[in-house]
């Protein structure tokens, strides 16, 4: 379980899609669980451009999509996960993103760390 009442640490990180390979965005670092309170994709070019989120579960060692191909407009963004519907991540989970073209989408996010001692 989290230690809740020594602190936690909060960081926004931004990840360029400059392939169209799986990309990792966010890890959660060893000893530590993690709420993704936001998760944004950013369209820079002024087509629609698809992307897919997905998510590895260091638990059960699968990794499972958000979001299959989906479609952004154009000179728009999109936001996949927010305060309202946060994400839960423990040590070793990862997400990830994969553009449909290249060097199009800004990947934002921003999460909550806490620190874990009982997640290696």
């Amino acid at each position: 379980m989290p230690i809740t009442n020594v602190g936690s640490k909060f960081f926004t990180e931004s990840t360029s899609l400059t392939t169209t390979s799986l990309t990792t965005v966010y890890t959660v670092p060893p000893n530590y669980s993690a709420i993704v309170k936001l998760f944004i994709a950013s369209n820079t070019d002024s087509s629609n451009r698809n992307i897919t989120i997905s998510w590895y579960h260091a638990d059960d060692t699968n990794t499972h999509t958000i979001i299959g191909n989906h479609a952004v407009t154009g000179n728009t963004f999109e936001s996949f996960i927010d305060a309202n519907l946060p994400l839960y991540l423990h040590s070793g989970d990862i997400l990830y993103a994969t553009a449909a073209t290249a060097n199009v989408f800004e990947i934002t996010v921003s999460v909550e760390e806490y620190y874990d001692p009982n997640r290696g």
